[in-house]
């Protein structure tokens, strides 16, 4: 318990240490502003494109893609400051666990990308009727929880990359768009040439958002399980993944003086 307690305290206070700028009227409108206008455009896009009838598609689709700000750009930032601000040689020195310090930069922005996932279906039922009452909410949210964690954990990977690199936000940028281009937010993965689904499949939110569409529909677990693991395992493979670029990164600090060439 002591352990846990430290984990949730030092990665609140990773957090507000990285995002010291974040006023609270800041802060609300980069919660509310961002994915509310960027969830309305994309409807009306959608909807202007196809037609009305599609309307609730892309609600539930762009609702769910919110996650992917907190987890690609929120983490990057994380990690990414640390270099910014000049703590990276104190991180790189100290004893801290490396697997909790690496995974403390992503728990706060899970929560985060959960909450504006809710501000997004709020807003999604009020503009554009999308109707919850017979879906399977247990398993939509927990679907919402793994979409958040697995986005996170893309998150992490090129966190760990802007530990190297100056502007890792170009490479994020781009691998955020392709997300709304290969994910099935606003169309379906099958409507991809084949060489762009196996592309899809490999990402993070494909399978959570196809399960999540189907929890809308009041689908049972047993309908989505293996959607819902293919969706962890691939989470996790790049957790994974970029644990090990942040541990390489930091061994070649260690022998070189990486942390004074950054």
């Amino acid at each position: 318990m002591t352990q846990l307690r430290v984990f949730v305290s030092g990665s609140i206070l990773q957090y507000r240490a990285m995002f010291n700028w974040a006023t609270p009227l800041g802060y609300l409108a980069y919660k509310l502003l961002l994915p509310v206008c960027q969830l309305i455009f994309l409807v009306q896009l959608g909807t202007f494109a196809t037609g009305r009838n599609n309307v609730l598609y892309f609600a539930v689709g762009n609702a769910l893609q919110v996650t992917a700000i907190n987890g690609i750009f929120g983490v990057v930032s994380t990690v990414g400051n640390e270099r910014q601000y000049g703590t990276l040689p104190l991180l790189l020195a100290s004893p801290a666990n490396r697997l909790a310090t690496f995974l403390g930069r992503a728990a706060v922005h899970v929560v985060d990308g959960i909450s504006s996932v809710i501000i997004a279906f709020v807003v999604a039922t009020l503009l554009y009727g999308l109707d919850l009452s017979h879906s399977n909410l247990p398993l939509l949210a927990g679907c919402i929880l793994l979409i958040s964690v697995t986005t996170c954990g893309l998150g992490l990977l090129f966190g760990s990359l802007s530990l190297i690199m100056r502007d890792v936000f170009t490479i994020a940028n781009t691998v955020y768009y392709l997300l709304l281009v290969l994910c099935g937010i606003n169309f379906a993965v099958s409507r991809l040439p084949g060489w762009a689904q196996v592309i899809s499949y490999s990402l993070p939110m494909t399978r959570g958002v196809a399960a999540a569409r189907l929890a809308v529909a009041g689908a049972p677990l047993r309908d989505v399980l293996g959607l819902v693991a293919g969706e962890a395992v691939v989470g996790a493979v790049y957790v994974a993944i970029g644990y090990a670029l942040f541990r390489w990164l930091e061994n070649r600090a260690r022998l070189g003086g990486l942390q004074e060439a950054l």
